[in-house]
């Protein structure tokens, strides 16, 4: 009984040790992906805007050329396609950069490990 209680103790000091150094992890992580996002935000939106002036210039640009001739519906039909596959190259594009990996994966990570370390001790 007596070795069960040294073994808890030693167990909470190393639990109350590592807390602080859990906290700061997590400050770490959370400003480091803030910063991530944050960038990435940043991109999506300067892509957007520049992207879709470009796309509408362009579909005006279609129009304007066959104004006079026969194959006008033809030609703003074209333009409508044209957006449309702009917007699902704009989500495939999206969807390519989501990162796989959540958040926190470092602090989970050793919350494991000192899970186990835990474990091994008792």
């Amino acid at each position: 009984m007596f070795e069960t209680l040294q073994k808890s103790r030693q167990i909470s000091v190393i639990a109350m040790d590592r807390i602080g150094d859990y906290l700061e992890l997590l400050r770490i992580e959370l400003k480091l992906q803030g910063r991530e996002l944050a960038m990435q935000m940043l991109g999506y939106a300067a892509a957007g805007l520049f992207g879709l002036l470009a796309i509408v210039f362009i579909g005006i640009a279609i129009i304007l050329s066959f104004w006079d001739s026969e194959y006008l519906p033809v030609a703003a039909w074209g333009v409508v396609a044209l957006y449309l596959a702009a917007a699902g190259a704009g989500i495939w594009l999206a969807r390519q950069h989501t990162t796989a990996g959540s958040a926190l994966n470092t602090l989970r990570t050793e919350l494991k490990r000192d899970v186990e370390l835990v474990k091994e001790s008792l």
